[in-house]
Parts: structure tokens; C-alpha cells; sequence
């Protein structure tokens, strides 16, 4: 036995020296680890679905794929449900080439399946956002974010305008992403790690800003705007890549290995006091910690073996991670998202979505009330929601879709890292570029589940949309609350003001017509009172 255990040693010891002396050799004789970087072939889409593990009384299967897609990383539907997707195909070393663009996708005969695609616009650098406004869409392509409109109905954009610039490029994974339609009727963002500082360009029609603003500090934070003024601001938050509001408004984001955060407090409140110190604005909330188990049904790529190799032995630069272990932990985290669809009944309602684009899963937490803040706690015992034994399965963003149900958008990448991450002897022997013309959208529901009718609600009455105001489905409500707010529609003031004032009415339905009164500016003392009286304490909290 002794004899056994001191071989191993050796050869522990010469493959230490090995790993060495390959990375100091000339570049004229490095040592070659082709042999033990085999490349790893995709799965088919047709096959796609044999390749998931997913947790009993759930249902997760394919509405798009390649051709219909391509590396998608975030989408968006209008109030015709239709699909926008941001096709990220430059990533993660060909931004200057402008070869990544934004999809339409459609469902054209209703049956929960997109059948048809048109290049809504192209030649974008690193998109990494999209949300609806007006007509159009605003899309996040640092460093700006632009206005993109189809006005001739023919699917395509002719108006691209540059409303922001100033964020940061210097990091593709720490691009500005997340859009997300606020409870305040604002349009809220990540700036990620990059930051930046942000000045207005043009306004929606592309007139030149006329008075030169000063620039806002977005740097180590998120921000919002106003998509009718336009008004810019920063806000709590900072974080990689994700953003998501649960209905009343808390916000959740996440780092690569800081799997669930929340945003506790707005910045520009707590900057009042200049002499107050308070408590961090951010908390961790995971219970298990950031850097949590994680269980993976693939394979580990042979590359992040042998980096976490190398690193161990001091042979490359590196962070070693998770105690010298390749993988087993979060270490990419992306899209963190609350379940808002109707489709879910209330114990699925309000848990957390967070996926890792390097294990291949989506990940579950449920939240638990903890004084003022909450905690984040694992649902699936050493196991994950969804985990694919394909190490191409990358789910980056989050969506709740017009039916209930929650959309994934799948990159399908055969690596997902930083090029910098990639020590020069093993990226040489990747692609970093497998599967830029590949991707999956996919839809995640409880067993049992029908798809049902997509509505068109641009023909809605001013009625018919201050009602769906307090409808269960989370996309009903926020795209009723931006028609509403596009339109600025006075005739529904009073409509607006009765909601807020009924006690016995949906207390989400009485928020959102709260903030649509602030919006026109015609919110009275009353209807601030109304909220304070309700015995709804969330109602409450936004009446103060």
C-alpha cells in the first residue's frame, strides 16, 4: 500500500513539473495537449430534448432552433406577441465585424411553436438587451443603447437611432444586459461590471440632444430610463449578468459565482444623508453561499480540466477556484429571474431562476422572509431543475412569456468563457466560434399544461387595459402598464384612480395604476392614503 501511495505521489510530482516546463518551453517546442482537448460534437435539435434532466412534475421542450435562431442571449414580446431576439453572434471575439443582429420571431398559426423569422435589423456589435417601446424596441449594443423601428410593416428596421452611449466594452462579459420593464414604468437595466459613463445622444426621433447634460456615473451600478423623457438615472446594482423584479418591484441580480443578490435599498435615497453610513445596498442571499454547489449532469469540458491542472501547478495566471476543483460550483451565473407566469401555481410563484451557462443547468431557489431582507434557499436536493447532459446547453436569460410560462434562451455555444481565461496552449485548441450559427429557445411549464390563445392587445380599450392591470399573468400586467403609459391616455385617469381606491380590488392591479397616475402626473393625496390603508403590506410599502 505505501509503495502504491508513494507511485502516485511520483507521478503527481512529474506531471506538476511537466505542466510547467510545457507553458516556460520556447514557443518553437510547447508541449501539445491536443490529446486530452478532444473537441465535443452538438446534439441535433431534433435530439435536444433527450438530452435534459428535469425534475418530476415539470415539462421543458423546444419552441425554436437553429435556423429559426442563432446565439440567442435575450428576447422580448410585444403587445402583438410577437418574439424579438438579440442574436449575440459576434461573441466573444468578432464584435468588430457587426455580424450579431435582433430576430423576429413568429407563431403564425398559434400553435406555442415559432415557425417563422426575419432579420429584424443587423450589423449590431455586442447586443445584450431588447425591450418594447413605442412600436419599436430598444436594444443594449454597448456602448450604446439604440432606438430600432419597422415602419412599413415589413418585419424590418429602417429607424435605428442612438439614444445612450458611454458604457463599457472592455469586458464581453461584463456588458450592460437585462432589460426590464419596472413597477415604476421605467425601463431598467444592468450596467455589469463594465459600467460606464452615460450621456443621451438623440432623442427617439434621432434629433441631436441640444443642451449638453453631464454625464451619469453608471459604474459599479445599474440604471433605469424613462422611454417617453428619456431622464437617465443610476440605480442600486451592478452586477454580471442579471437582473429580475419579482412583482412588487424587489430586485435580483447576480455575479459569475454570486449566484442570488438583492438590491435592498435605492442609492439615490440613501445619498440624501451624507453623513448617514448605512449597510450595504446589496446583500448575498443564497443560503447555501455565493459560490454554491452545483450538480451538473454533463460531462466537464476537458479544457477547464486541464486549466484548473495548470493553475494548481503555478504553470498559468489564474484564480483556482473551488479549492483546485475544475467544476462542482457556480461559477457562471446569468439571467437570475422570479417566476411571474400564471401557468405556475402559487408554491412555484415567486422562486428564483438562475442558470449556469459553464454546468449546463437551471438552477432553483425558494424565497424565505428573513426580517427585512429574505433568504434564498435550495429546492432540488443535490440535484438541479434542469440539467442537460450536452455541455453545448447554455441558458443565459430568463423570460415570462404572454401564456404563463418561462422562456430560456439557450446559446448554444461549444465554449462559453473569456477569451483572457483561456491560457494560450489550450485555447489554440478550441473554437471559439462553434455554434455562432446555432441556438434554442426553450419552454419551461408544469405538467399538464395547454398552450393557450395569444392576444394582440394593441386594439385594447383604455378599460380593457387598466383590467389587465391585476391579471395573474406577470406579461399581461407590464405590457398593459406600458401601452398605458405609451399612450399617456388621460381618459383613463378616473378609470385608473377607481382601481387604486378599491379596497376589495387585486392589490398588484392597485400598484401598477398608482404609479400610472404618479406617471401622468394626476396621483392625489387620497390615492396615496388608499395604498397606505390597504392590508396589503407590499401596497403599503410602495404608498410610502
Amino acid at each position: 500500500m505505501k509503495r502504491l501511495l508513494g507511485l502516485i505521489i511520483l507521478a503527481l510530482v512529474v506531471e506538476f513539473f511537466q505542466d510547467v516546463q510545457a507553458v516556460s518551453d520556447s514557443p518553437a517546442d510547447p508541449v501539445d495537449f491536443s490529446k486530452e482537448l478532444s473537441r465535443i460534437d452538438p446534439v441535433e435539435s431534433n435530439l435536444a430534448s433527450e438530452t435534459m434532466r428535469v425534475k418530476p412534475g415539470f415539462h421543458f421542450s423546444l419552441v425554436a432552433a437553429e435556423p429559426l435562431v442563432a446565439s440567442p442571449v435575450a428576447m422580448a414580446w410585444d403587445e402583438r406577441g410577437r418574439l424579438y431576439v438579440v442574436e449575440m453572434r459576434g461573441y466573444s471575439e468578432h464584435r468588430d465585424d457587426k455580424i450579431s443582429r435582433i430576430r423576429l420571431l413568429v407563431d403564425e398559426n398559434d400553435d406555442g411553436l415559432y415557425d417563422l423569422a426575419t432579420i429584424f435589423a443587423d450589423g449590431l456589435l455586442w447586443p445584450t438587451a431588447v425591450t418594447c417601446w413605442n412600436g419599436g424596441i430598444f436594444v443594449a449594443d454597448a456602448p450604446d443603447i439604440l432606438y430600432l423601428k419597422d415602419v412599413d410593416g415589413d418585419g424590418v428596421a429602417e429607424v435605428r437611432h442612438r439614444i445612450f452611449s458611454g458604457f463599457g466594452v472592455g469586458n464581453v462579459q461584463g456588458l450592460l444586459n437585462s432589460f426590464a420593464w419596472g413597477f415604476d414604468d421605467r425601463i431598467h437595466g444592468s450596467a455589469s461590471s463594465n459600467g460606464g459613463e452615460i450621456v443621451r445622444v438623440t432623442d427617439l426621433e434621432g434629433k441631436p440632444v441640444s443642451a449638453e447634460a453631464p454625464p451619469v456615473n453608471a459604474r459599479g451600478r445599474d440604471f433605469s430610463f424613462d422611454p417617453e423623457t428619456l431622464d437617465f438615472r443610476a440605480e442600486t446594482g451592478g452586477a454580471q449578468h442579471g437582473l429580475g423584479f419579482d412583482d412588487w418591484g424587489r430586485k435580483f441580480v447576480c455575479h459569475n459565482s454570486d449566484h442570488a443578490i438583492r438590491c435592498m435599498a435605492e442609492d439615490r435615497y440613501l445619498a440624501r444623508n451624507p453623513f448617514y453610513a448605512p449597510p450595504p445596498a446589496k446583500v448575498s442571499i443564497a443560503a447555501d453561499g455565493p459560490q454554491a454547489p452545483i450538480y451538473r449532469s454533463s460531462p466537464v469540458e476537458p479544457w477547464r480540466i486541464v486549466r484548473t491542472r495548470l493553475r494548481a501547478s503555478g504553470a498559468v495566471p489564474g484564480i483556482l477556484e473551488g479549492g483546485g476543483r475544475a467544476a462542482g460550483y457556480f461559477t457562471s451565473a446569468t439571467g437570475i429571474m422570479p417566476v411571474r407566469g400564471d401557468a405556475f401555481g402559487p408554491n412555484l410563484l415567486g422562486m428564483l431562476l438562475i442558470g449556469d451557462v459553464g454546468s449546463n443547468v437551471i438552477h432553483r431557489k425558494a424565497l424565505r422572509t428573513e426580517g427585512l431582507g429574505q433568504v434564498a434557499e435550495r429546492i432540488d436536493v443535490e440535484s438541479e431543475l434542469v440539467a442537460s447532459t450536452d455541455i453545448w446547453f447554455r441558458p443565459a436569460q430568463f423570460a415570462n412569456g404572454p401564456d404563463g410560462a418561462i422562456y430560456v434562451a439557450d446559446v448554444y455555444r461549444e465554449v462559453i468563457e473569456h477569451p483572457n481565461s483561456l491560457p494560450p496552449v489550450i485555447k489554440k485548441h478550441l473554437d471559439l466560434d462553434s455554434g455562432r450559427d446555432r441556438g434554442r429557445i426553450w419552454r419551461l411549464v408544469p405538467e399538464g399544461w395547454t398552450h393557450r390563445k395569444t392576444l394582440d392587445i394593441r386594439g385594447a380599450s383604455s378599460e380593457e387595459k387598466v383590467t389587465m392591470l391585476s391579471h395573474p399573468n406577470a406579461w399581461h400586467r407590464e405590457s398593459a402598464s406600458r401601452l398605458l403609459h405609451e399612450q399617456n391616455d388621460l381618459s383613463a385617469e378616473e378609470l385608473l384612480r377607481n382601481l387604486v381606491r378599491n379596497r376589495s380590488a387585486v392589490p398588484l392591479g392597485r400598484m401598477h395604476a398608482a404609479y400610472l397616475l404618479h406617471g401622468m402626473k394626476r396621483l392625489l393625496v387620497d390615492d396615496v392614503l388608499a395604498c397606505l390603508g390597504s392590508e396589503e403590506p407590499m401596497l403599503r410599502v410602495h404608498g410610502v
